[in-house]
């Protein structure tokens, strides 16, 4: 709270001084002029006594003041004003006044500004002569006190600091001990300037002895000698000369109480290293501290060492040790270790539990245990390799000393773990679980922490391969059952746990397709590990049980990707595991096969042919495959048919069935089965051989036909009587060809029913064939007698103009099924009926005339332009569907895109012309809604009628 006092200044001058100009007060409040203006001015009373008027002053809080002389601005001698203070010059000079607020009066001394005796002594110090000059400099502490410790002040010593004279730096320590001394006692603790050059003061105490100094000096040397330990540790940019204080402690400091001035002290890493480095010369002296004082050093010291290499190098390098030293600094130390590996990383924490003697790791190795399990229990740290194989050795280490819940939770830790190098690990911590003999028999975690690991690394596993191609999918699968064969040693006999495991891993298998897991195959055989590779086998062979029925394509599909095989034409088995569920393949191929008949089954083997080739031509791993009972069975069956078409002892329909194949087809169908043709029993079928048989077939069914046609064409029954006697016998071969052998076939009383009317067949089916003009053929056939009646003449017109007709008819239908038109057109229409018909070879003339009556009544506006139309349609399906994307506006900028150059321009031009009126008459042809057949027709119709030539 602010408050005001008057106050009146009373000060004995130097004589004569009001010449030099006018006395005044200055001070630090603004009624004393704020060490600026000179407002308070004192007046003479005698010849040395000065007194200012009463001033009154607020009091905030403490006031400095100094008595000085204003000189005011002279004109005439061209002097500038100046203000000169009392004693040293200046109001940072150190012997600033504090105003007494509780007396109304200040009488008041003028300070001298000088006061050189301090400095005589100094100059006058010789090497044999310091103890003199100390007890001179204290009668002059007696004498005049103040005035001496104001020169005794640090300025004073470091403008003097360059002298080498050992005493002399000695002299300015006792100096500095009286100065400090002096300012504790008025209450104001005094720091070191930055720039105070401590480091040579300190270096001058080498070999420092209390005889040198009077014995009474020796509390201001103590006080001297802590404050520039202070100052040389805390000030100065890491300077370590206040090591020499372990040198002389025995002297100045006996208790070393001086380290309670350095508890706040810290270094860096790099200045802690070169610390303890200098704390070598310390060494030689512990043996003569005391015992408390020693332990009391020590500890201090190892609580600077903020790191375990400096913490280890002090234990080891600078510290002597004995049993009752290492009790008493025990728990420091630990605490220390605890602090210094409390940040650590596995990497330093493994190196620096190395380090410890063997003695003493026992008592730091919780330490180190409770770490590692620290670091184990974030999920989420960043592992790297290095810091992994070191908890990895952490875990290993049996000087570690781990107990039993100590080694469960990091194996619960570990297996929480979101690090996939890190869950990596746990197999080999989980046997030295084992080897260990650790108990779990009452809680039985083990097992739990075993199914959370693999869950976990499974996932982890699979994230790895996010892309997911089928590859990385496959080296998923791979990892898995690899995992499992890292575990089988330590857990294929813990029934309950491996059993877990696996269940975990085929459950897992289900979110991949079968060609996934089929492609880890040729990966699957790295394991060494039958049981892994037996559990892998299982499991394929389970989800082939459990798939569908499939396709021969679709399997041998699933082979090649179970082989690793990149070509579509051999089969090459790289290995048994492949083998051996190709084996299993085969096996669910033969309890799939139902065939009701032997013919049956040898047709499904060669419709089956493509698959069966590779099967049977398969190179590699064979033997086993080649001993399965099912492709066995198949090669037996192809030699066994092979045997049939070779002994001529097949039966016509079944070779008629056969031979739908080329003979390409039918050779290596054949052949595959004597691949080697080293077995007694292969049959060799030739492509000589099929190429008979087929043209020996051909000709049966020929002979068949013709005989079929010419009895029900050419004999009337009221003409032959006896022609259904005929007709039931070729009826009846047609019905039996399943019985009728090859064999048979070839005897010569196979035709001896028909044998007097199978000439006469051969040549009825060959009387119209290739027939152009009908009257012309009749008139040549006058001797034959037949009746030459106009309808009879018109069917044989008809008849020869089928294949034209048929020709006409498929034109128009490719027309109507353009999308473009968007025609209805099914099976049941006049057009698919029709070429249905005329296709039909068992047409009787007497129904010619009445069927192209119907087709005429669909057909008779159609002309010859209108089909030449329909026919050039029918080849322009692309075309159309361009005309219709383009608009026109297009098609007329093609003119004006064609080079302007010779005479191409003008072709390019009629060409690009000729488009447009193409597209000017069949553009709304395509956009038009025909319903039916006949809509289309008209249309094309009017499109003729307005231009014959688009015909």
């Amino acid at each position: 709270m602010e408050r005001k006092k008057t106050f009146t200044f009373h000060v004995h001058l130097p004589e004569n001084i009001e010449k030099i100009g006018q006395p005044v007060v200055l001070g630090d409040a603004d009624e004393l002029g704020a060490w600026k203006n000179p407002i308070v001015k004192l007046c003479q009373k005698n010849r040395t006594y000065w007194k200012s008027d009463p001033v009154p002053i607020s009091i905030i809080s403490s006031i400095q003041y100094k008595y000085a002389i204003h000189i005011p601005k002279s004109a005439l001698t061209s002097r500038r004003e100046n203000i000169e203070f009392e004693g040293f010059d200046g109001i940072d000079a150190g012997d600033n006044r504090t105003l007494d607020v509780q007396r109304n009066s200040q009488f008041d001394i003028w300070k001298i500004r000088e006061f050189a005796f301090v400095e005589y002594i100094y100059d006058s110090i010789e090497i044999n002569n310091l103890r003199d000059k100390v007890l001179e400099y204290q009668h002059l502490l007696t004498i005049h006190s103040d005035l001496t410790i104001h020169a005794s002040n640090p300025k004073f010593i470091i403008d003097r600091i360059d002298d080498n004279i050992k005493e002399k730096r000695l002299f300015l320590c006792v100096l500095l001990g009286y100065y400090i001394s002096k300012k504790r006692e008025e209450g104001s603790p005094h720091e070191l300037p930055n720039n105070f050059p401590s480091n040579l003061l300190l270096n001058a105490l080498e070999d420092y002895k209390q005889e040198f100094l009077p014995l009474d000096t020796k509390d201001q040397m103590h006080t001297a000698i802590i404050t520039l330990i202070q100052h040389n540790s805390f000030q100065m940019k890491f300077k370590l000369d206040w090591l020499i204080i372990f040198t002389i402690a025995s002297e100045v400091d006996p208790d070393y109480t001086f380290i309670n001035h350095l508890k706040a002290l810290k270094y860096s890493d790099d200045e802690l290293e070169k610390f303890i480095e200098g704390c070598k010369i310390i060494k030689p002296y512990i043996e003569k501290i005391k015992f408390e004082s020693y332990v009391e050093i020590a500890r201090w010291l190892i609580q600077l060492c903020h790191n375990m290499d400096s913490l280890l190098k002090l234990w080891d390098d600078i510290l002597l040790h004995n049993n009752e030293f290492d009790e008493s600094v025990s728990k420091c130390f630990t605490e220390q270790v605890r602090a210094n590996i409390s940040h650590t990383e596995a990497v330093a924490l493994e190196r620096n539990f190395k380090r410890l003697s063997e003695d003493y790791r026992d008592r730091v190795s919780g330490i180190f245990r409770d770490q590692v399990i620290f670091l184990l229990k974030s999920p989420n740290r960043k592992w790297t390799y290095e810091n992994i194989n070191a908890v990895k050795k952490l875990l290993h280490e049996n000087n570690m000393s781990w107990h039993r819940d100590e080694f469960i939770q990091s194996l619960e830790l570990i297996s929480q773990s979101h690090t996939l190098e890190l869950l990596n690990i746990f197999p080999d911590i989980l046997d030295d679980w084992f080897r260990n003999d650790f108990s779990d028999t009452k809680e039985k975690k083990i097992p739990k922490i075993c199914v959370i690991w693999f869950k976990n690394l499974l996932l982890k596993l699979d994230t790895n391969t996010s892309n997911k191609k089928s590859s990385n999918n496959s080296n998923f699968i791979f990892s898995v059952f690899q995992q499992l064969e890292l575990m089988y040693p330590l857990l294929g006999r813990r029934i309950n746990i491996w059993r877990d495991l696996t269940a975990i891993a085929i459950d897992r298998m289900k979110n991949y397709s079968e060609d996934q897991i089929f492609a880890a195959t040729k990966l699957i055989v790295q394991i060494k590990q039958d049981n892994v590779k037996v559990l892998f086998l299982e499991m394929v062979k389970d989800m082939l049980n459990k798939s569908t029925l499939q396709t021969h394509d679709q399997l041998l599909n699933k082979i090649r990707i179970i082989c690793d095989c990149k070509t579509t034409e051999i089969l090459d088995v790289p290995n048994m595991i492949s083998e051996d569920i190709l084996y299993h393949i085969m096996t669910i191929l033969q309890s799939q096969s139902t065939v009701s008949s032997a013919s049956e089954h040898h047709l499904n083997i060669l419709k089956a042919s493509k698959f069966w080739n590779i099967i049977l031509r398969a190179t590699g791993s064979v033997a086993k495959l080649n001993s399965n009972p099912f492709v066995e069975n198949i090669k037996t069956s192809i030699n066994e048919l092979a045997g049939l078409l070779l002994e001529k002892t097949i039966d016509i329909q079944l070779l008629q069935q056969i031979l739908e194949y080329n003979d390409e087809y039918l050779f290596q169908h054949f052949d595959a089965a004597v691949i080697e043709k080293k077995e007694l029993g292969d049959v060799i079928v030739s492509r000589d051989e099929i190429a008979k048989l087929r043209k020996l077939c051909d000709n049966y069914q020929i002979q068949l036909d013709v005989l079929s046609k010419f009895y029900t064409g050419f004999c009337p029954n009221d003409k032959v009587t006896d022609v259904a006697v005929y007709i039931r016998d070729v009826k009846q071969n047609l019905q039996s060809l399943d019985k009728i052998k090859v064999k048979q076939v070839l005897s010569s009383d196979h035709w001896a029913f028909h044998e007097k009317t199978i000439d006469s067949a051969r040549k009825a089916s060959l009387l119209w064939k290739n027939v152009t003009d009908v009257n012309s053929e009749l008139d040549l056939m006058e001797d034959y007698k037949i009746s030459k009646s106009q309808r009879f003449v018109q069917t044989l017109g008809y008849l020869t103009k089928i294949p034209h007709w048929v020709q006409r008819l498929e034109e128009l239908e490719k027309v109507v099924e353009m999308e473009i038109f968007k025609v209805q057109h099914n099976e049941d229409d006049w057009l698919s009926k029709s070429i249905r018909i005329l296709k039909d070879d068992s047409m009787k003339l007497g129904q010619i005339n009445n069927f192209f009556d119907y087709l005429d009544g669909n057909l008779s506006n159609v002309n010859q332009d209108c089909w030449e139309l329909i026919k050039e349609l029918s080849n322009a399906e692309e075309f159309l569907g361009f005309l219709k994307k383009i608009a026109e506006h297009d098609i007329k900028k093609l003119i004006n895109g064609v080079d302007d150059h010779s005479d191409e321009r003008l072709i390019q031009e009629d060409a690009v012309s000729s488009l447009i009126q193409v597209k000017q008459f069949l553009f709304p042809l395509m956009t038009k809604n025909m319903e039916s057949i006949s809509d289309l027709l008209k249309e094309l119709l009017n499109v003729i009628k307005k231009n014959h030539t688009l015909g």
